[in-house]
C-alpha cells in the first residue's frame, strides 16, 4: 500500500490554515518571518509543540515549513529528525549542530523539526539549548513532545510552547464525514462518527486508521469495531466493582487479545467510574469513586514509562484495585 493510499497521509493538511483549530498558533506563525532590506528575516528562533499523540504536532510543523519556505524551498530547507531514535548528546553535537550552522539553500533560513524531543537525554537537551541560541538567527527550531514536563526548564524558558489538544466531536466530524463521502464508504458510517471520535479521544490519525481497516462493503463494520472494545472494558470494570478477581484476570487476557491498548483501557475505565457514580443502580459511593479515580490516575501516569507488555500492565492494575480498592 502506497503512502497516498493511507487515509491519514492522503488527508493530511498541507498548510496551517487547513488545520482545524490552533487559532493562537495561526495568528503568531504569520509573524515569524519579516521582510526587511529586500530579504526575508527570521524573527522566531524556535517553538515547542506539546500534546498527546495524534493531535497534529508534526503535521503543523510540516505545514508551517511549507508556508514559510514555499514549496520550492521546502524540499531543501526543511529537515525532520526523531529524537526517540537518537537520544544522546553525540546526536546533537555531531548531526544537529553542523546542519543548523550550514546556510540554507533557497532561503535565508531553514526549518528543523525535532520530533519527540522529550526523548532526548537531559545532557542532550542542555546541548540543544546552546545550539538553538547560536543558530536561531537563521534556523527555526520546532520541537514536538508528548510530555512537556520532560523538556528541561532551560529550553522551556527560551522557546514559547503551543499546546495541542485532542479534537472535540464538532471539530473532527466535518473532516471524517468528507472522508467517508469521498472514499465511497457506506453512508451509514456517518452516524458512528461521534462514537469513533470519542473512542480515540480526538486522535484524528487513529480515527482515520480505523476507517482504513474497516470493511467498506459491510455497513455494520465500523459500528462493530467501535462497540466490541467498549463492551469488554465495561464488563471488566463491572467485575472489578463486584470484586470477582478470577473473572477480572480471565477478561484481561481477552482485552489484550483484541489488541486494545492500555491507554484505551484507562480511558474507558475512567468513563466507567464516572458513569458508575451517576448510575444509581451501580451503587458506587463517592468515596469509592474517588479512590478508583486515584488508583486509575496513578496507573495512567505510569503508562508512558511502562516497558513491559500491556497484559502485565492491565493485570497489575487489577491487582492494585484488589489490594487498595
Amino acid at each position: 500500500m502506497t503512502d497516498e493510499a493511507q487515509l491519514w497521509v492522503k488527508y493530511r493538511p498541507h498548510t496551517l490554515d487547513d488545520m482545524v483549530g490552533l487559532g493562537h498558533l495561526k495568528a503568531d506563525a504569520s509573524s515569524w518571518v519579516s521582510y526587511e532590506n529586500n530579504s526575508h528575516q527570521l524573527r522566531c528562533g524556535g517553538v515547542i509543540f506539546a500534546g498527546p499523540p495524534g493531535t497534529g504536532k508534526t503535521t503543523a510543523a510540516q505545514a508551517i515549513a511549507k508556508d514559510l519556505l514555499g514549496r520550492d524551498s521546502y524540499s531543501t530547507d526543511f529537515y525532520e529528525f526523531n529524537a526517540s531514535d537518537d537520544r544522546g548528546i553525540a546526536f546533537v553535537r555531531d548531526r544537529l549542530k553542523p546542519l543548523a550552522q550550514q546556510k540554507a539553500v533557497g532561503r535565508p533560513f531553514k526549518v528543523i523539526n525535532l520530533d519527540e524531543a522529550d526523548g532526548l537525554t537531559r545532557e542532550a537537551q542542555d546541548a540543544m539549548r546552546q545550539v538553538i541560541e547560536l543558530t536561531s538567527p537563521h534556523t527555526l527550531w520546532i520541537l514536538t513532545c508528548n510530555r512537556i514536563g520532560r523538556i528541561i526548564p532551560a529550553l522551556r524558558s527560551r522557546l514559547p510552547t503551543y499546546t495541542f489538544q485532542p479534537l472535540e466531536v464538532g471539530e473532527a466530524d466535518a473532516l471524517l464525514s468528507v472522508v467517508i463521502h469521498e472514499e465511497g464508504f457506506p453512508s451509514e458510517w456517518l452516524d458512528a462518527v461521534p462514537t469513533l471520535i470519542l473512542k480515540h479521544r480526538g486522535d484524528l490519525r487513529a480515527c482515520l486508521k480505523t476507517l482504513q481497516v474497516c470493511n467498506p462493503n459491510d455497513v455494520d463494520s465500523l459500528l462493530c469495531n467501535l462497540q466490541d472494545d467498549l463492551l469488554i472494558v465495561e464488563e471488566l470494570y463491572g467485575w472489578i466493582l463486584q470484586e470477582d478477581w478470577d473473572e477480572c484476570l480471565k477478561l484481561s487476557n481477552e482485552v489484550t487479545k483484541q489488541g486494545i491498548s492500555r491507554d484505551e483501557v484507562i480511558d474507558a475505565m475512567h468513563r466507567g467510574i464516572i458513569e458508575g457514580y451517576h448510575d444509581a443502580s451501580a451503587s458506587l459511593a463517592i468515596h469509592q469513586c474517588l479512590k478508583h479515580l486515584l488508583i486509575l490516575g496513578q496507573w495512567a501516569a505510569r503508562s508512558p514509562d511502562w516497558v513491559a507488555g500491556d497484559l502485565l500492565f492491565l493485570q497489575s492494575l487489577i491487582g492494585d484495585y484488589q489490594h487498595r480498592g
